[in-house]
């Protein structure tokens, strides 16, 4: 089988061949989040269903960003070894990534089965929501193993290239949580099982049918050219410990800060005027579904920018980063024109004040194009994570997340006023901020390391130069 090689030289055609695929599926992902909700808002009596699973996926989130910090660095690492031909090290990384994800999903199984309950507390929401939550989450648990596996599967497929093992695996995963999910909670019913808790055993179900499917198909057409297994040793094989623990963390706090910094965004833009979140939610729910389309292109910058590092192919990451960028605006911003346009025939679906609906149609007005360039800086992040690049991993996330992402809404609120126009010329600066943060960093960190990669080749071509010349000598 001929995987896409993220090292080739021909950069825009690998990038092209790859993503187009990936934001197809996609779809397929995004539809597969409603499964469940779907299926038992249609078998069921069981209300507020979708609050029950928004706070669910929210408690989850949570606790993977405080602990998958260190499996998203051992990944970037493992790509980076791959780039470089280091197939030992490589496999010795990728093995050791499963066994971090055991005990990763240990843990977060084990403190989200005994600390959920006070998670979800602070929720204004019914005791019965609560209970809900709790009743799918304690199943859900059991079999985190499997979820935290079927992530990071996906991605050692997505590592190699492998576009028709990636297909497989992703509509095996959809075809049968949709099949599985309606069975379970059907024949729940006679045992005397909640629907909630079927579904969450359906999905773990389905789960495990994939996961076999992708064990199969990456041993029959040979993804890598190594044997995967486990490892939970910390192996002198690998030197670079304390770098990677060091972008463990830095991928921890990147992760905790998206989701703590949307919490108070959304916190914040509770104090301006009536109407306003509602404008927010409803700009979210179609930029959500094209920022789920999109980034599941963007995010390949990240095995794309470490494996070209591994062999030091800088013109590469240049070009494929600016190529990514510039390709996402232009599909970020071409679905906002009719965006735009429709808004005000079906805006009055979310907001039935006529008043507060003109101000959220000029909310979306004002956001949508700041927000196709918020979505092109995401390439320049991800080629910074791709490099391994601890200290501008942090930056870059207090830059965004916090400074560009908070400060410009408490200003505004402060100094003008509290109206639904401003929150929206709020939210576009900082869109604007954090895409001027990011290239302006990747920029600087491209120049240190054609100074520093240049010097290593001028050593390299010193030393091979001085060998022959001794063996010159040796022969005279």
């Amino acid at each position: 089988m001929n995987n896409i090689d993220f090292t080739a030289d021909d950069v825009r055609k690998s990038l092209f061949n790859f993503s187009v695929p990936m934001m197809l599926l996609s779809v397929l992902d995004y539809i597969g989040m409603f499964v469940a909700l779907g299926w038992l808002m249609a078998m069921t009596d069981l209300q507020q269903l979708p609050a029950t699973f928004r706070i669910a996926v929210a408690a989850v989130a949570l606790l993977e960003a405080l602990f998958t910090g260190l499996l998203a660095a051992v990944y970037v690492y493992a790509n980076q070894a791959f780039g470089r031909k280091d197939h030992a090290q490589a496999n010795y990384l990728l093995n050791f990534g499963f066994g971090v994800a055991a005990i990763i999903a240990l843990v977060i199984a084990v403190t989200g089965r005994f600390g959920t309950q006070y998670l979800i507390a602070a929720f204004g929401v019914e005791p019965l929501v609560k209970q809900q939550v709790l009743s799918y989450l304690n199943v859900f648990w059991l079999g985190y193993l499997l979820v935290i596996l079927h992530i990071y599967g996906g991605l050692l497929a997505r590592m190699a290239g492998a576009v028709s093992v990636i297909q497989r695996f992703k509509v095996v995963t959809f075809v049968s949580s949709v099949l599985l999910c309606p069975a379970f909670i059907w024949l729940a019913g006679p045992l005397g099982i909640g629907a909630l808790e079927a579904s969450a055993v359906a999905l773990m179900v389905s789960r495990l049918v994939s996961l076999l499917v992708l064990r199969r198909d990456m041993a029959k057409h040979e993804v890598f050219p190594f044997k995967l297994g486990i490892d939970f040793v910390p192996r002198k094989l690998f030197t670079q410990w304390g770098e990677l623990v060091k972008l463990g963390g830095a991928e921890t706090l990147n992760s905790f800060s998206l989701s703590l910094s949307f919490y108070l965004l959304f916190l914040l833009f509770s104090f301006y005027e009536p109407g306003t979140l509602e404008a927010v939610t409803v700009t979210q729910y179609v930029t959500g579904f094209f920022q789920t389309v999109l980034m599941s292109a963007i995010t390949t910058i990240i095995p794309f920018t470490a494996q070209n590092a591994g062999g030091r192919k800088l013109a590469n990451i240049g070009t494929g980063v600016r190529w990514m960028a510039g390709a996402t605006f232009v599909l970020a911003a071409l679905p906002m024109i009719p965006f735009i346009l429709l808004a005000p025939h079906f805006i009055h679906f979310f907001v039935s004040d006529p008043e507060i609906a003109a101000r959220a149609i000029s909310y979306v007005r004002i956001t949508s194009i700041p927000w196709a360039v918020l979505m092109a800086s995401f390439p320049f992040l991800f080629a910074i994570i791709g490099l391994g690049d601890t200290r501008g991993t942090l930056l870059l996330t207090i830059w965004s997340m916090y400074l560009c992402n908070l400060v410009p809404v408490i200003v505004i609120r402060m100094a003008f006023g509290g109206s639904l126009t401003l929150a929206a010329y709020a939210e576009s600066v900082s869109s604007v901020l954090i895409f001027v943060g990011f290239y302006l960093y990747y920029v600087r960190k491209e120049k240190q390391l054609a100074r520093e990669w240049n010097g290593e080749q001028d050593r390299e071509d010193t030393g091979s130069q001085g060998e022959g010349k001794l063996a010159a000598s040796g022969a005279l």
